[in-house]
């Protein structure tokens, strides 16, 4: 028997929970927006709603981080970048021990809270629709 060197493979997709969650304790961000192609991902029934608004590369010690938020209005973009950055590095960290090489944060929108309620209110409405046909 041949020895080989065990491994721990982390998967794109935990990297990706692990930001999407860590970034929950962010005052600001309202909301995680998935792009097109999570839009066509969902449709085929292959993403994740975890996921969504989070792209990621990880390599074998490094992990490189994409985010798509929308933030509330009033609130400080820089200030909401710098908590991301920090708690989605220490978090992949702690939990892979992978270094976070990059976090891109792209900002696709900016809601007042009470848009963002509105918003989410009328799409609960819409689905409810939908549902009853």
């Amino acid at each position: 028997l041949e020895y080989e060197e065990s491994k721990l493979i982390i998967e794109d997709k935990v990297v990706a929970k692990i930001a999407r969650i860590a970034i929950n304790s962010v005052d600001g961000i309202l909301e995680m927006k998935g792009n097109i192609a999570d839009s066509i991902g969902s449709f085929f029934g292959s993403n994740d709603r975890r996921t969504a608004g989070v792209n990621v590369e990880v390599g074998e010690r490094e992990a490189k981080i994409n985010l798509d938020v929308i933030i509330e209005y009033g609130k400080n973009a820089r200030q909401i970048f710098n908590d991301i950055q920090r708690a989605v590095g220490q978090n992949v960290k702690e939990m892979t021990g992978l270094d976070v090489v990059t976090v891109n944060v792209d900002v696709v929108d900016v809601l007042t809270r009470k848009e963002y309620q509105e918003k989410q209110q009328s799409a609960k409405e819409n689905e409810k629709k939908q549902n009853e046909y």
